[in-house]
């Protein structure tokens, strides 16, 4: 009988040491708001235990980007920073290859996953190469010793509405690399109205800070834009007018998109499928 109820004691003390454990457990949660940028670049898949490799030069390759936007990178690793978009139906010339992803000119990689793009021999399309949507090249890399390693860019057709239309372009060209901060309205973080107010504010306009909607409605509406008018876009991150950018010309255009200030191609399909109008201040 003693056995028996020591047994019985012992078995109730380990009862006494699971049941906690057994009802121990935590959440975590997360949640993500691009303040109605867009259209937001897909984030790559990363295979982390992958180790670093030396970056090998690559020549007469090009690669196609598949995909609406992608990110741009300073480096050649996935933690590197982002520092710009590519548009669907962009082609580079790839300088060099490493760690998954591909050098489209000096200090820019993008993904060489098949999932986001194609590689294909030969040099990319005339008509297909435009500028990488990033901050200003220092004044190394746009030196002369160095133009073949260079992004191509075809540049925005001189302004022909007004001397200030032109300085509309150039303060907006002056911002680009800006990083994307909800609501922000200078070079520190911008949001897409933010981005609008200051630029005109700083070439000759004197408009007030107000939302995508209100700017719309202010809007005279045009349907052949001149570099340095405005292009709306609705129902991206709430329904009617939500987003806006600057024309410059070339079916481009510069905004605050959810991942800084950058110049964007208006043939993409989510500009296309959301397009609203054109308009003139």
């Amino acid at each position: 009988m003693l056995k028996k109820a020591n047994r019985t004691v012992m078995n109730m003390g380990l009862a006494a040491l699971l049941v906690p454990a057994a009802l121990t457990f935590s959440t975590t949660s997360a949640s993500a708001n691009d303040g109605g940028a867009a259209p937001a670049p897909v984030q790559e898949k990363v295979t982390p235990s992958v180790p670093q490799q030396q970056a090998t030069t690559t020549t007469n390759q090009k690669v196609i980007v598949n995909v609406s936007a992608l990110n741009i990178r300073q480096g050649a690793s996935f933690s590197s920073p982002v520092v710009g978009t590519a548009t669907q139906g962009q082609e580079f010339a790839i300088l060099k290859e490493a760690n998954g992803l591909v050098e489209i000119a000096p200090n820019k990689w993008i993904s060489k996953s098949s999932s986001y793009v194609t590689i294909a021999s030969g040099k990319p399309s005339a008509s297909q190469v435009k500028g990488v949507s990033t901050s200003t090249p220092s004044t190394s890399t746009a030196s002369a010793s160095t133009s073949a390693a260079q992004e191509t860019s075809t540049p925005a057709p001189a302004p022909t509405t007004s001397t200030a239309s032109g300085s509309t372009v150039n303060v907006a060209r002056s911002l680009v690399g800006s990083p994307y901060q909800w609501a922000g309205n200078t070079p520190s973080g911008f949001d897409c109205s933010g981005f609008i107010a200051y630029v005109f504010n700083h070439s000759g306009h004197s408009i007030s800070r107000t939302s995508v909607a209100n700017y719309w409605n202010m809007a005279t509406k045009i349907s052949s834009p001149q570099p340095g008018d405005l292009v709306f876009f609705q129902n991206t991150y709430t329904s009617g007018p939500s987003h806006m950018g600057i024309y410059i010309g070339n079916g481009q255009m510069i905004h605050a998109g959810s991942h800084g200030v950058a110049v964007a191609d208006l043939d993409v399909s989510y500009y296309q499928d959301h397009f609203l109008g054109y308009g003139r201040f």
